[in-house]
């Protein structure tokens, strides 16, 4: 955002890999984490007497840190295989710098980065599955019991849901508006896609659980709203 408002539409090529390994690291990470929520979301609504037990602060914390660890290896070693590449061009057609953008610009053979690509988009697949499976089993579970535990687990589920919509609807579109090149024709539209992509998820997070979540919702209006009030009597 901070390189839309200057004239000068250049950086350098170590800045652009750097873009493009921490721009991966989030998206590979959400993905993760995502599956962990999910996960987290399974054991609460299909083993809730469990619950503590197996999911404990030290599996959390584990949980968490290999969600991390993964994403960081395996978008290293990708940007490894890309810096590698002789490029016989210096200009892409993006807001930020990207893995694709840059293998495109290769003057040797790119095979060996195209096979590791379709690799890590396998292996972020996965993880969705394993979301679709989870929320079968949830679904099964609520589909047999009462009103109220039905509504214990649709408050539970939709944050989650709505996050994860939001994110992989992002991703789907910026890749195929990537690797389709419709911004030869559509400008305004790889701009929109850049920008959405990057910046409306990790912002509407934090609203969807402050919003749906009654244990945070109650948390804000008692900051507002008590705090002010005892402020006032003072």
């Amino acid at each position: 955002m901070f390189d839309l408002h200057t004239n000068n539409e250049v950086v350098s090529l170590p800045a652009c890999y750097t873009q493009t390994f921490f721009i991966y690291i989030y998206v590979s990470a959400e993905i993760s984490i995502l599956t962990v929520m999910a996960h987290d979301r399974y054991i609460a609504i299909n083993f809730p007497l469990h619950y503590v037990t197996i999911i404990s602060s030290r599996r959390v914390k584990l949980l968490i840190f290999g969600s991390w660890m993964y994403s960081i290896t395996v978008m290293s070693v990708g940007i490894s295989l890309v810096a590698r590449l002789p490029l016989c061009g210096y200009e892409i057609n993006r807001v930020y710098c990207s893995s694709w953008e840059i293998v495109k610009l290769s003057c040797i053979d790119t095979n060996t980065n195209n096979i590791y690509g379709f690799l890590i988009i396998c292996s972020h697949c996965l993880p969705l599955i394993f979301i679709i499976y989870s929320y079968i089993k949830i679904l099964r579970v609520c589909w047999n019991n009462s009103k109220s535990h039905k509504f214990k687990a649709f408050q539970t589920c939709v944050p989650h849901l709505v996050t994860l919509l939001f994110f992989t609807s992002s991703v789907l579109f910026e890749v195929i508006e990537s690797r389709l090149n419709l911004k030869r024709a559509l400008n305004t539209l790889t701009l929109f896609a850049s920008l959405e992509f990057l910046t409306l998820p990790p912002l509407v997070n934090p609203l969807v659980y402050g919003i749906i979540l009654p244990e945070i919702r109650k948390k804000i209006v008692y900051v507002v709203f008590c705090k002010e009030g005892k402020m006032s009597v003072h």
